[in-house]
C-alpha cells in the first residue's frame, strides 16, 4: 500500500501542474532610484532595463517568474579621470500571488535575483545577491497579456565599490527601484 502513495502523488501533481498556463516574452522599463549617490561620481548608466521573461501560473492564484535583465551601468570621476562602463545583468526568480479579480488581476511578488556586472567596471564589481518585493497588475487580451509593475530590490552590497586611498570610495547603491512592463504570450 505504502508504494501507491509515491506514485498517487505524483500522478496527482502532474495533473494539476499540466493545466497551468505559461507565458513566455519580454520585460522592460527604468531605474526610479540613483545608482551612483556620491557626491565624487556621475552615472553614465542608461536608465532602461530590458530582458527575456518566463511566467508560470500555478494553482490557488500562485505563480512562478524567471527574469533575465540587461541594464547599461557606468560612472565618471572627473577628479579622478576615471570613466568606467560594463553591463549588469539581473536574473530575478520570483514567486506571485495574484488576487482574483476576473479582468485586471493585481498581484504581489516576492523573490531572490542574483547579478553580474562585467566590462571596464567588472574591475571594481563583486558578484551580488538580492531580494526582491513588488506589486502590479496583470491584464490582457486573449493570449497576450501585460504586467506594469515596480519592484524594490535590495542588494547584499553596491555591486560596485572602489575605494581610493586617502580619497573617496565610490559604491553603486544596495537600494533599487524599477519600474517595469511585462508583454508575454500565452502558449499553454
Amino acid at each position: 500500500m505504502r508504494s501507491w502513495l509515491p506514485m498517487a502523488a505524483g500522478i496527482l501533481s502532474s495533473c494539476v501542474c499540466f493545466g497551468q498556463s505559461i507565458w513566455i516574452g519580454g520585460i522592460g522599463g527604468g531605474m526610479a532610484t540613483d545608482e551612483y549617490p556620491s557626491q565624487f561620481v556621475t552615472s553614465v548608466s542608461m536608465r532602461y532595463v530590458v530582458g527575456p521573461q518566463l511566467d508560470i501560473g500555478l494553482p490557488l492564484g500562485l505563480g512562478f517568474e524567471a527574469d533575465a535583465l540587461y541594464r547599461p551601468e557606468g560612472f565618471q570621476a572627473s577628479d579622478l579621470s576615471l570613466n568606467e562602463s560594463g553591463n549588469s545583468w539581473e536574473f530575478p526568480l520570483l514567486l506571485k500571488y495574484r488576487l482574483p479579480f476576473p479582468l485586471v488581476k493585481p498581484f504581489l511578488e516576492v523573490g531572490y535575483a542574483p547579478r553580474v556586472i562585467n566590462g571596464s567596471i567588472g574591475e571594481y564589481a563583486s558578484a551580488s545577491h538580492g531580494i526582491v518585493i513588488g506589486g502590479g497588475v496583470q491584464f490582457g487580451i486573449g493570449r497576450l497579456h501585460l504586467s506594469p509593475v515596480v519592484r524594490f530590490t535590495h542588494w547584499n552590497n553596491g555591486g560596485v565599490a572602489l575605494v581610493i586611498p586617502n580619497g573617496p570610495t565610490i559604491q553603486s547603491t544596495q537600494n533599487q527601484v524599477d519600474i517595469l512592463v511585462g508583454i508575454g504570450w500565452k502558449i499553454r
